[in-house]
């Protein structure tokens, strides 16, 4: 009967992994979006159900850690970890929306940039998931690396942004989309804490 109650590691990984392939797709359709010179909406047809991927595998896991009573690691780093990819999910999906909703037709100067240090970051997010076996640790630290450089790039976009951008509707629109495409990167790199967390309690 305990049996029944002892989840196998593999399930909460395999979630995980899961969740990192359908992010690691989001990212790439996310800066292939961002990169374009003229903005290819077709595109997010593409990130949302993608987005709901994501949100259906952290439904499973939190249902499952309701039913269970010994988890493989900390019950908290699980929901912790889940809840930061799903967030992630919800952010890279929010940024691309703004560009239909916001009717915006042109490229925003360093949304490129930034677009392309989130999707690198979610490649060593899953390059860690893979490793939390081997217990290495040195993903987290590309993780932390790149949301420094994103915080330099989203300092430059804004400035530049308030320098240049005389219409205020305008700096109000992008500043927003910048704004979630940096908020994705510091997600990103709260998720390396968590498995940085995972490594250091299960090593």
């Amino acid at each position: 009967m305990f049996k029944i109650l002892l989840p196998k590691e593999e399930k909460y990984f395999e979630d995980f992994k899961d969740m990192l392939s359908f992010l690691t797709e989001m990212a790439k359709y996310t800066h292939a979006l961002f990169s374009s010179d003229e903005i290819d909406t077709t595109l997010i047809l593409k990130i949302k159900p993608l987005e709901m991927r994501c949100s259906e595998i952290s439904q499973k896991i939190t249902k499952r850690l309701n039913k269970t009573f010994i988890t493989p690691i900390d019950r908290e780093d699980i929901f912790a970890l889940t809840k930061k990819l799903d967030d992630l999910s919800d952010i890279l999906l929010g940024a691309s929306v703004r560009l239909e909703t916001f009717h915006i037709t042109k490229k925003i100067k360093h949304s490129d940039k930034l677009s392309a240090i989130v999707h690198t970051q979610i490649l060593e997010l899953d390059k860690a998931i893979q490793d939390l076996k081997v217990k290495s640790t040195n993903e987290c630290k590309a993780v932390k690396d790149l949301e420094v450089e994103a915080d330099k790039v989203y300092q430059q976009a804004m400035k530049e942004l308030f320098e240049k951008e005389k219409n205020a509707i305008n700096l109000i629109k992008e500043k927003e989309i910048l704004e979630l495409l940096e908020e994705a990167s510091d997600k990103c790199q709260s998720a390396a804490n968590v498995i940085l967390s995972i490594f250091i309690k299960n090593n």
